[in-house]
């Protein structure tokens, strides 16, 4: 395993410097001091350099990364522009829509109205929207908040994602509910969905008598710290420092801007946060469980904990080197990585590439924000997971 991770290492590190072939070459080689490999200056600045340079190949217009360490933010730095053939550099602070990582902090909002005796992982949908209803009226009636956010409601993959396109209001959707079957029974089959995950909304709302959106920024993004952090459509079209949108054209090579669009601010819940980078920080401070404020340590482990395997799916974390089996939990994936479990969720909207990841076992976890799809989001976090295991290595190498 270690001579894999020097191996890695030492290629990545030669890909890394293609762009600037008249520099000396560094590769790393056996005989690195051990001081230098003990330190995790030593992996930031290699994962750094790996993530700077392969972001320049890309020419990908924007993007934002932050990685805690504890509770402390280790690194955070802005890429690139927020519009193409401008000067107008992303900074730590420039809000980009997150996509389906809303699903997590939706997720987290749940944890703490638990916490608060405000709702309940097995209560049923029906007791708070009493609107809400299937062509199956018995499973309708039997769906919970768990089924919600775990996407094990029976229904089929997707469902009605073409009516948030159109845009129709969340209430508009959930009305339209009663139209359709299920082909499995709660609980036994995992079919991503997004307007189905923001039936969710309607359940806090009718629980604690407050919108959605006031929910959050009470809840989660006020305590937190999350200053640039929102949920509607008019807020990032009001910010003034926004990475916008960029769509790749792959005949042409080239990148387009794009207008900031409504779809998924209709289903918040699933789509519809918008963050910089430097709320993410303090975002990844609360899944690493040192906000107990907003959420405990035992909710946290609630919505972590594995409900449906979805090793025999077809998404992409199936296929990251060194995860054996996939999970989802409520509103996270859970990956069996070497030995331990990996905390993850994508995402993507209106041409935003969005990715979170945290290692519980070793307390450190990563985010990373794209204005625009580019080849180089793909390998960004199984870089990481490689990159930390061959500085964990190296730790338990020097401690023998």
């Amino acid at each position: 395993m270690k001579f894999f991770y020097v191996v890695l290492i030492a290629v990545l590190l030669v890909a890394c410097n293609t762009s600037k072939p008249n520099e000396k070459i560094n590769v790393v080689e056996d005989d690195l001091e051990v001081s230098k490999l003990d330190s995790l200056s030593f992996f930031l600045e290699h994962y750094e350099k790996f993530f700077a340079t392969n972001f320049n190949v890309s020419e990908c217009p924007g993007a934002a990364i932050v990685i805690v360490k504890d509770s402390t933010v280790l690194y955070k730095r802005g890429f690139g522009v927020k519009e193409i053939h401008t000067q107008d550099s992303v900074d730590v602070h420039t809000v980009f829509r997150i996509a389906s990582l809303s699903k997590g902090v939706t997720a987290v909002l749940a944890g703490n109205l638990v916490d608060n005796n405000e709702l309940e992982w097995n209560q049923n949908i029906k007791e708070s929207v009493a609107s809400f209803n299937l062509r199956d009226k018995e499973q309708a009636s039997r769906l919970q908040i768990n089924h919600l956010l775990s996407h094990t409601t029976g229904l089929y993959p997707y469902t009605y994602t073409r009516l948030i396109h159109r845009g129709l209001s969340r209430d508009q959707i959930i009305k339209r509910f009663k139209r359709k079957g299920v082909v499995a029974k709660e609980g036994v089959d995992y079919e991503y969905q997004n307007a189905m995950f923001s039936v969710i909304e309607k359940v806090m709302e009718r629980q604690t008598e407050k919108s959605f959106e006031t929910l959050l920024k009470e809840r989660v993004f006020d305590p937190a710290k999350m200053h640039t952090a929102s949920s509607t459509f008019d807020a990032i079209k009001n910010s003034n420092n926004v990475a916008l949108p960029h769509s790749y054209n792959h005949y042409s090579s080239t990148y387009k801007l794009e207008k900031l669009h409504k779809n998924y601010y209709n289903v918040a819940a699933a789509g519809g946060v918008n963050a910089s980078i430097s709320d993410m920080g303090e975002y990844l401070k609360i899944l690493l469980g040192y906000r107990p404020d907003i959420i405990t340590k035992k909710r946290l482990t609630d919505i972590f904990n594995p409900i449906i395997c979805t090793s025999n799916k077809d998404t992409y974390v199936n296929l990251w080197d060194g995860v054996t089996d996939t999970y989802y939990a409520m509103g996270w994936r859970v990956l069996e990585y070497r030995g331990r479990r990996i905390i993850y969720h994508g995402g993507n909207v209106n041409q935003y590439k969005t990715q979170l990841l945290i290692d519980p076992e070793n307390n450190i976890g990563i985010c990373v924000l794209f204005n625009a799809p580019n080849p180089f989001n793909g390998p960004v976090m199984p870089t990481f997971l490689n990159y930390y295991d061959f500085y964990l290595d190296m730790q338990k190498a020097d401690n023998f």
